[in-house]
């Protein structure tokens, strides 16, 4: 009888496990939301400033680059890729993606330009760089700076950029809740990632 039971089971159960919908969170691939919400965590950053920084670097444009101080929007990651290849060959600094991450970095860890364009990884690189900057200067206003600039002064104009977009961050999430405020934000981000890439 027990034999039985377990021959007709099987069947049954490889059914059931075969039309169980999966837990979309389990699969999924992260949303921008979410690269913002792993890279706080992961580096204790609160990510109101990163989302700040995100704003103030690129406007949260997941592409965005810039060569020597001229803003580079491509429409596409095949247009950014190929900019990249194109500028990366030439010797002027230039910055990549959402955070604006520098080349310096990229071939200080021997990383690829065009890593930069994805946004899980660029977040999760500007936040490195940031936390760096926080290990050495401590949770101040110098080390907001110093992820932009060594230069003094550009870490004073910078760090009050980001100053004035926090604080407007932290006065809409009395009003909306986070989740809903990180959401509106990067919608737009959300429109041209492609995270299979």
């Amino acid at each position: 009888m027990k034999k039985i039971f377990f021959e007709s089971a099987i069947p049954i159960l490889l059914l059931l496990l075969a039309v169980q919908p999966l837990h979309a969170e389990e699969y999924a691939l992260p949303t921008p939301s979410a690269c913002f919400r792993q890279a706080a965590d992961r580096y204790t950053i609160p990510v109101e400033l990163l989302i700040a920084v995100a704003e103030a670097e690129s406007g949260l444009t997941p592409f965005a680059m810039n060569r020597a101080g001229a803003a580079i929007l491509p429409r596409s990651r095949e247009e950014a890729e190929a900019v990249l290849k194109r500028i990366g060959s030439e010797r002027p600094t230039f910055d990549v993606g959402i955070m604006q991450v520098n080349r310096w970095w990229f071939e200080r860890y021997g990383v690829p330009y065009e890593k930069g364009l994805d946004v899980c990884f660029n977040v999760d690189f500007g936040a490195r760089i940031l936390a760096m900057a926080i290990k050495d200067h401590g949770f101040t206003w110098k080390a907001v700076g110093a992820y932009h600039s060594p230069t003094g002064w550009r870490q004073s104009a910078y760090a009050m950029r980001i100053y004035t977009r926090l604080a407007r961050i932290l006065e809409n999430r009395r009003v909306v809740p986070l989740q809903e405020l990180l959401e509106s934000k990067l919608e737009r981000v959300s429109a041209v990632y492609d995270p299979g890439r």
